[in-house]
Order: structure tokens, then sequence, then C-alpha cells
């Protein structure tokens, strides 16, 4: 019994690696399509004068500050994604990305266009995690039970 054990760890990880990655686009050669965020809101973002933020508690917060918006958008710029046949769950806040007359909507689960995307590393975590920091020093009890990776 213990011989067969392996044999199944390894038909158990072998199985979730071809699903995984499955659920992802790939071109003509099977490769996955890696895109940067910016290509998909189709902006470079570089005249960015206001972001309106409403997390999913309902609690919104404006940004005008120029240098928090600095910051978010070279949050935002350094995110690469890859386009995902799986639904998010919900989200912890949506940005209204304010461009002149142009308004981009980003939202933490990484929907645009109906087309839902997925990070290929840890970038969406800090922006995360930098906008709940931002949210939970401007109003008091945002997001109860929801901590980010630094506290």
């Amino acid at each position: 019994m213990f011989k067969i054990m392996p044999i199944y760890i390894m038909l158990f990880v072998l199985f979730t690696s071809i699903t995984a990655a499955c659920d992802s686009t790939k071109n003509d050669e099977g490769e996955e399509y890696i895109v940067s965020l910016i290509d998909v809101i189709k902006s470079d973002l570089l005249n960015v004068n206001g972001i309106d933020v409403q997390f999913a508690d309902g609690n919104k917060m404006s940004i005008t500050d120029s240098k928090t918006i600095q910051d978010i958008i070279l949050r935002i710029k350094s995110i690469r994604l890859r386009e995902t046949k799986s639904k998010g769950v919900g989200y912890l806040y949506f940005l209204d990305l304010k461009e002149g007359d142009k308004t981009y909507r980003f939202d933490s689960s990484l929907t645009f266009d109906g087309k839902t995307y997925e990070a290929i590393d840890d970038s969406v975590k800090e922006l995360n995690d930098f906008i709940i920091k931002i949210g939970k020093d401007k109003i008091p009890g945002l997001l109860p039970g929801v901590e980010d990776s630094q506290g």
C-alpha cells in the first residue's frame, strides 16, 4: 500500500498542474499571453489627478494627494497579468482612476471589459495591502477582519 501512495501523489500533482495550466489563455504556439495592466486598460495613466476608492463594506475615500496617486500608479504599472477563465469571488475595493474626462475602473478581482485576469506575481497583493493601509489610516473600522500583510 505504501508503494502505491507516491503514485497517487504524483498523479494528483500532475492533474492539478495540467488543470491550472488549462485555465489561462494561450496563443497559437501554446504560450500564455502575459500583459501589463496598462495594456489591458489602454492608458499609460500619466495624467491621473484623482482616485476614488469604494471598499467592499461600502466605505468610500477620495485621493487627491499627488504623491499618493503616483505611489498607487507606480504599483499599478508593475502589475503583469494573464487572462484566466476563473471568475473572482468578490472584491475588497475598486478604484476609479480619473484622468481628465476619462475614468478607468480597477477592481481587486482583476476584471476588465468582461474578462478576468490573474497576476503572475505578488504585485496585486502589494497594491491591495497599500490601498487597505491607506483606507484603514483614514477610515477607522474599515473592512473589519481584513488585515494587510504587514499587520
